[in-house]
């Protein structure tokens, strides 16, 4: 009886064999032929045409919806840097406009009397009875 089992083990291994070359061979044909090619291409085109064509309708359901889509990200990301950009160049508008106030309050004074002299580039502290105007002595 061990014999049996070995023996349709070796016969069903031999059918296997058999059965992948000989469909091995007719794949082989397939593949090699120009048809294949031409179906291969055919098929390829119309996968492409499906995947263009799911991709609109996707896009139209998410409008339909009123959800926002790629298109209206990437608009509003586009919007959303230039509108970036502009308040940068206000803020530093404002910055330059606060310089000239403060170097014009400084000039003046608060008072609208003239600055306090500078020794050694550092302006007198106001209040401590040390200032000199210009003019005096």
């Amino acid at each position: 009886m061990s014999d049996q089992p070995s023996s349709r083990a070796e016969q069903v291994r031999r059918l296997y064999e058999e059965a992948e070359t000989r469909s091995g061979t007719a794949v082989e044909g397939l593949v090699s032929s120009e048809g294949f090619g031409e179906i291969l291409s055919m098929v390829t085109g119309n996968a492409m045409a499906l995947t263009q064509v799911a991709n609109r309708g996707l896009d139209q359901l998410v409008r339909g919806l009123r959800v926002a889509g790629r298109s209206d990200v990437t608009r509003l990301g586009r919007q959303l840097a230039r509108t970036e950009d502009k308040l940068e160049q206000v803020l530093q508008v404002v910055e330059q406009l606060e310089q000239r106030l403060a170097d014009s309050q400084r000039a003046t004074g608060d008072g609208g009397e003239e600055s306090p002299t500078r020794n050694n580039g550092a302006a007198t502290p106001r209040g401590t009875g040390t200032s000199v105007t210009r003019g005096s002595k």
